[in-house]
């Protein structure tokens, strides 16, 4: 073989590998290695997107805030449902599915640990629950802490360009710990001069200790923010305390879980994600979501179809009957809400008297028995007298909130949904003064003033 030709041939190999390494950390522009690859002899080929992995995958997080009466619901979700649908395997630049769940083994509620898992198929096609980090049985889910601490780790271990979380458990909106479940121990215990009277409260109204909703015969059917079950109470979330535990802007925030769909919410949340799924009203507890499809609405296509997702998770629940045919979804685009607040200011600034006054028992409500904290916000000043061309701007402003919206007919045979604006809204007039005194602390009150 002629010396020179065979030099060729190993400069060749040579120029092939040393290009190769190189791509492997660099883009096209730092490509100069000092070789010609139009020099006779080295052929080089551009082998496509090298990007770096932060710039290429997308992170999905279901954080399982289950220890409560959902563990079994929640359960059922990640371990039976999740795994038919779209699974990503584990590539250097493959979408990332993270779990992370507190789940009640048993309705004694005794401490367990908490995981953060990866959900991913294996070079056979099968599924593969990796267990990444083990939390102490102490620490509590429904915890701003907590929540900060798994994200934080999260963006630090899975570099991606884009972050999204599907956050799961009961839910209450903006109301404080404790009121929903039970509304009139709550005011007793907590009027001046009568906190820490819990147990003589639960005997005067006739409720046993450790009860929750004895009279609600759905309260195993449906789904503050988040719920722990301790052994002092009930541990929940602030809307103030749930957006402390967002450490970086998610590209959307998704819940299963009742009442989010408040404007207290929405607004609490508008700086943490680009998007909001929520309900306005109740969740039924086998989920919001289809989960053997949201990873395909989520993670399959080019970019995260939410209005797809929603669409399909509506229709699920629409093509049912009785009961089951009860759902309120609502996609709400967050760079709105700033000026949804400046337009209800004015109108509220306005029309004091007339919203004091509104008719409550004519407005639509999202809510069972008489739990009336919850009012579709757009008929709350609709049949309040508002005028036109004030109800038209809170319209448009509302618009360019709402991506997608839809209701069922009805809710649990107890209520009709004849009107739908997407977004709930407490009526400070059909609540009472105590709850007037937390509302107050909301972010939403500061920027709408409803409350003075």
């Amino acid at each position: 073989m002629n010396s020179t030709k065979a030099i060729r041939k190993v400069l060749a190999a040579a120029a092939v590998l040393v290009a190769s390494l190189a791509m492997s950390s660099c883009d096209e522009k730092d490509l100069n290695i000092g070789i010609d690859p139009k020099e006779e002899g080295i052929q080089y080929i551009y082998p496509g997107n090298r990007q770096p992995m932060e710039e290429t995958r997308r992170v999905l997080l279901f954080y399982e805030c289950g220890f409560n009466s959902l563990s079994d619901y929640l359960t059922k979700n990640m371990e039976e449902e999740l795994p038919e649908g779209y699974i990503p395997t584990a590539g250097r630049n493959d979408d990332v599915i993270l779990v992370f769940s507190k789940i009640a083994l048993n309705l004694n509620y005794k401490d367990v640990p908490s995981y953060l898992r990866r959900i991913y198929k294996d070079p056979e096609g099968e599924v593969v629950s990796d267990t990444l980090m083990t939390y102490p049985s102490s620490v509590v889910a429904s915890s701003g802490e907590t929540m900060r601490d798994v994200l934080s780790y999260v963006k630090s271990a899975f570099p991606a360009k884009g972050y999204g979380m599907v956050y799961s458990s009961h839910g209450s909106g903006w109301l404080p710990t404790g009121y929903y479940s039970n509304p009139n121990l709550f005011e007793l215990t907590h009027r001046s001069g009568s906190r820490g009277r819990l147990s003589s409260a639960r005997r005067l109204l006739g409720v046993p200790e450790g009860s929750m909703e004895s009279d609600d015969p759905y309260a195993g059917m449906v789904r503050s923010i988040g719920q722990d079950k301790m052994s002092y109470g009930d541990k929940e979330m602030t809307v103030s305390e749930f957006a402390s535990g967002i450490p970086f802007r998610l590209d959307y925030l998704l819940f299963d879980m009742c009442f989010s769909g408040g404007v207290e919410v929405a607004y609490g949340l508008k700086d943490k994600a680009d998007y909001l799924g929520v309900s306005p009203a109740e969740v039924l507890a086998a989920g919001t979501y289809d989960y053997t499809k949201i990873t395909e609405f989520l993670l399959k296509g080019a970019t995260p179809d939410l209005t797809g997702l929603f669409r399909n998770s509506f229709d699920m629940y629409n093509k049912q009957s009785g009961e089951y045919r009860s759902s309120t979804l609502t996609l709400i685009r967050t760079d709105g809400l700033d000026n949804l607040g400046a337009v209800c200011r004015q109108i509220i600034s306005n029309h004091t008297a007339e919203l004091a006054n509104a008719p409550a028992s004519e407005i639509q409500g999202f809510y069972r028995m008489n739990r009336h904290y919850f009012y579709d916000l757009e008929d709350i000043f609709a049949k309040s007298g508002i005028p036109e061309s004030e109800m038209q701007a809170l319209r448009n402003a509302i618009d360019a909130c709402v991506v997608y919206k839809a209701a069922t007919p009805s809710f649990l045979g107890d209520f009709t949904i004849d009107t739908y604006s997407g977004m709930s809204m407490y009526l400070p007039c059909a609540g009472t003064s105590l709850l007037d005194s937390y509302y107050t602390d909301e972010p939403w009150n500061a920027a709408s003033e409803l409350v003075k």
